[in-house]
Parts: structure tokens; sequence; C-alpha cells
């Protein structure tokens, strides 16, 4: 009868411990593999715990048995057994180390190839949009809920937040890091501030999409607005926004964007942290390699200052610090919802009664909700009953 036998060195409870642990352990992360392989829609734990977490316990329970081992030798050493040797001896002519090398040897493939997928399904799942604002969901719920209704809710946040390299991608899981230690300790700041000191520059992510030197001329923009009077009346503004952009070789840089590093290189310093004061400018004209100072003749830096303090070259983000992330005024956010019929202009003074139920302040998300709700339906119940009925669906 066939007898599979292991050196003697394994028969120890932390070795036998870790090696039925490492077997469980394989088994959960294949049938969870299989489970995320047919239900693509799971919640954001099922992948940090298939990818991450599980690998990790793998990895340590593996490490039990060769542990188990070391003190197993460590007994025989001190006289429970006799050992003449100082380091193990693996003798192929015996059944117990023939077993056991073959053992390590397909136990290390399945090893390779378990962490190998799961190292790429563990990148891919770090950079997923679920991942970035669902798992900390109690953090990032205000961005992830801008997001999903901005214009670039298609667009992943490692995109923006990481873009493409090994260098920047190691720069953001340590910052990454960071993150997690305040999150689990309470320590981050509410709300998140603008700006991110350690955002990519917006030449390797914004401008990947958003072409600089390919945008010419003006884009008519149309503004919808409503009154707070009992019919809501709309009044639009039509504007002529002089965008700009375009090819210093052709000379055409104009309009608002012509500052975005096309034509001229543009550099400030700030007194505050959040870049609203910027008492001195430096213009570089690329094409001619001429220079314009600006400064503040109210409050001018020093010299002192100017040679010490940080020079930051001007970046799509230092107008645009939230694309992705905008939080609307009551009365922006109330115009949007009535000109896209998410709410009935036909409900006398919605708007205003809307603006002044968000406009109020509330201790949490929920406490807001039903604040909103009831302020809204008990104003229709006294004042307009007579479309309350009617009109409740709506409302």
């Amino acid at each position: 009868m066939f007898e599979f036998k292991f050196p003697r060195l394994t028969h120890n409870k932390i070795s036998i411990i870790g090696a039925y642990i490492s077997i469980i352990i394989v088994l959960a992360i294949i049938l969870l593999l299989i489970t995320g392989y047919f239900y693509e829609d799971t919640n954001p734990y099922f992948g940090i715990i298939s990818y991450v977490v599980l690998p990790l316990a793998l990895v340590f329970s593996l490490l039990l048995i060769p542990v188990g081992m070391f003190f197993e030798w460590r007994r025989w050493r001190r006289g429970d057994k006799p050992v003449r040797v100082k380091w193990p001896i693996i003798d192929f002519n015996r059944r117990s180390h023939r077993n056991a090398t073959i053992m390590f040897l397909l136990g290390t493939i399945i090893f390779i190839l378990i962490g190998s997928f799961g190292t790429y399904k563990a990148y891919h799942f770090s950079e997923s949009v679920k991942f970035c604002g669902t798992t900390c969901h109690t953090v990032m719920k205000p961005q992830y809920t801008a997001y999903s209704n901005s214009p670039h809710a298609r667009v992943s946040c490692a995109s923006c937040h990481v873009g493409y390299g090994a260098g920047w991608y190691v720069k953001s899981k340590l910052s990454g890091a960071y993150q997690v230690y305040a999150v689990l300790f309470n320590k981050y700041p509410r709300p998140i501030p603008t700006p991110i000191k350690n955002l990519r520059p917006a030449q390797e992510t914004c401008e990947e999409c958003h072409w600089p030197e390919k945008t010419y001329g003006a884009q008519q923009r149309q503004f919808n607005h409503y009154m707070y009077d009992d019919e809501n009346t709309p009044f639009y503004l039509d504007m002529i926004i002089k965008t700009g952009g375009g090819d210093p070789l052709l000379e055409q840089t104009s309009g608002i964007h012509w500052h975005m590093n096309v034509g001229v290189e543009v550099e400030y310093i700030a007194r505050d942290i959040k870049r609203q004061e910027i008492p001195w400018i430096k213009v570089t004209d690329k094409r001619t390699g001429r220079v314009t100072i600006y400064q503040n003749t109210d409050e001018p830096l020093t010299p002192e200052e100017i040679q010490t303090l940080p020079k930051r070259k001007m970046d799509c983000l230092d107008c645009h610090n939230r694309p992705s992330h905008a939080f609307f005024s009551p009365d922006y956010a109330v115009d949007k919802a009535i000109h896209s019929g998410k709410v009935n202009r036909n409900l006398p003074a919605i708007k205003r009664i809307s603006v002044e139920a968000m406009a109020a302040e509330y201790e949490d998300t929920e406490s807001a909700m039903k604040g909103i709700a009831n302020t809204i339906t008990t104003f229709y119940k006294s004042e307009y009953s007579e479309v309350y009925d009617s009109l409740l669906p709506d409302i």
C-alpha cells in the first residue's frame, strides 16, 4: 500500500496548522474567483477580501510551515533528538524527502499561478472606480456622488489621479497608504480640501484628452435659470466664451486658455496653501524668450521671499480645481433639475421652497433628506392645498 510520508520536521502543530489553513485559503480564493467571474457586480469589499486580504493570509499561513519546522529542529538540537548536523539534509533516496520536495514544487507552482493572477486582479481592482469611490464610502461619498453626475463620469478615477507609468503609480500607492491610516484612525479632513498637493501635472493627465494646441476661437454657452416667483419664470443667459488655445507655431494662441503653457509658460508664487493670494507672476514667451514679471504693488514680496518661496508652474487645475467633483449651490442645482425635467416646473414656487429646504443646516445626510422632504411637503400642504393632491407624485 502506498504511504505518503513527509520529513519528521513537519510533524509539529505549527506546521500542520499552517498547512491546513493554507489549503482552506486556497479553496476560498478559488471559490471567490469563480464567483467574481460569474457575478461582476459585487460589493467592493469582495475585491478587497479576494485580491488583498486572502492572498496576504495565504502567505502568512505558508510561512507557518517552515517556522514550525525550525522550532522542531531547535527542539531536536536541545537534546530531545540527537542531531549531528547544523543544516537539514535532503536525501532523494528517502521517500519522505521525495514527497516533501514534490509537494513543495507543486505548491510553489500553484502559489505562483494564484499569486500572479491575484496580483493582476488586485492591481486592476485598486485602480477601479468602485474601489476608489465606494470602499471608503464615508470619506468619499460626496466626491463619488459628484463624480457620478459629472462630465467625467466615464473616465476612471485613476486616469486623472494616477495616469500612466510606474513612477506615479508608486507615488499614488504610497499616498494611498497614508490615506488608509487617516481613515482607520479618523484623521482625514472634512471636507476633503483643495488643492491636492500630490496630483499629477495636468499636461500628463487632462491634456491626454483636452488638447490646447487644437482648440481655437470661441464657444457659445447657454445658462438656464429660474426665478423665485410662483411661476418659476425662466430666464436665460447666452454667452460667447473665448476659449482659445491654439498652436504657438502659427501664432494663434489667444482666449482664456492662452496661458496654458502653449505659447507661454506661467509661474507664480502663492502666499497661502489654497493658492488664493498670488502676489508674484512670471510669464515667459516660449517663442521669443521674453520674460515679464507681475507683482502686487500694495503688498510686494521681498527679494528674499522671491528667491526662497516655491514657484509653481501654472496648471489646468489651478482654475479647474474640481473638474469632476463640483459641488453646486442649491440655486444652481435646482436650476439644473428643473431644466432637465427632474423637477416639475409646474409646481408653484418649487424653485424658492427647494432652495430654502436645501440651504438649511442639517446634522447628517439622513436628517437632511428627511428635513428637505418634510419642508417641501408641509409647504404644499399648507400653502397650495389645491394642487397638493393632483401633483403629489411630482412633490
